[in-house]
C-alpha cells in the first residue's frame, strides 16, 4: 500500500509541475484589429476616369469588377474596356478579360483577349490580339514579351514580342516575325 501511495504522491506533483508550467507560459495576445489587413474595398460596374494637369480626360476604364489587392494595394479588374488618349491626335481603345493597376504606378497590366486598336484612323487602322499586354501611361508605350496578331486587312503579322509607342504610332517587332503583305 506504501508503494502506491508514494506513486500516486509522485504523480499528483508531476500533474502539479505540470500545470504550474502552463500557466506560467506566455500567452500570445489575440490579433487587434490593427494587426490584421484592412479589408480592400471593390466596385461593381465602375467607370474609373484619369485626368491630365489640366483637366484634359486622358483614360477612362470601364469595368465589371474592380478589388483591391489587400496585400500588394493593387487595383484588379475584370472584363475591361479602355478609352486612352496618349496625344491629342492618338486615341486608343483597349479591351481585354482581366487587368491590374497598381497603386502609385504607371502601368496598366492586361490579359487575356486583349485587343488594342487605334481610334479615328478610319477602317485600315490595325487591331493587335494577344494575351498579355503593359501599358505604360507616363511613356505612352505598349509593350508584350507574349504571341501577338496585328490584323491589318488584308495583311495579318504575327510576331512573339513588340513595343508600340502610343504617341507616334510606331510599332517595333522583337522576333518570330511572320507575315504576308499584298499591294
Amino acid at each position: 500500500m506504501r508503494r502506491s501511495a508514494y506513486a500516486y504522491f509522485l504523480f499528483g506533483l508531476a500533474a502539479l509541475g505540470s500545470w504550474w508550467l502552463v500557466s506560467q507560459a506566455p500567452r500570445r495576445a489575440p490579433p487587434t484589429a490593427s494587426s490584421r489587413p484592412a479589408p480592400g474595398y471593390y466596385f461593381e460596374d465602375a467607370r474609373l476616369t484619369e485626368t491630365d494637369a489640366t483637366g484634359q480626360t486622358v483614360l477612362t476604364l470601364h469595368t465589371r469588377h474592380a478589388q483591391q489587392d489587400v496585400h500588394s494595394n493593387a487595383i484588379q479588374l475584370q472584363d475591361i474596356a479602355v478609352a486612352y488618349r496618349s496625344a491629342p491626335d492618338a486615341e486608343w481603345s483597349l479591351r481585354a478579360d482581366t487587368g491590374s493597376m497598381p497603386i502609385g504606378a504607371d502601368v496598366l497590366v492586361l490579359g487575356g483577349h486583349v485587343e488594342l486598336r487605334a481610334i479615328g484612323t478610319g477602317n485600315s487602322a490595325a487591331v493587335v490580339h494577344t494575351d498579355s499586354l503593359s501599358v505604360d501611361r507616363r511613356h505612352h508605350m505598349a509593350s508584350t514579351q507574349e504571341a501577338a496578331l496585328i490584323d491589318w486587312p488584308p495583311q495579318q503579322i504575327f510576331t512573339r514580342g513588340f513595343h508600340l509607342d502610343l504617341n507616334r504610332r510606331t510599332l517595333a517587332l522583337e522576333n518570330s516575325v511572320h507575315g504576308t503583305f499584298r499591294r
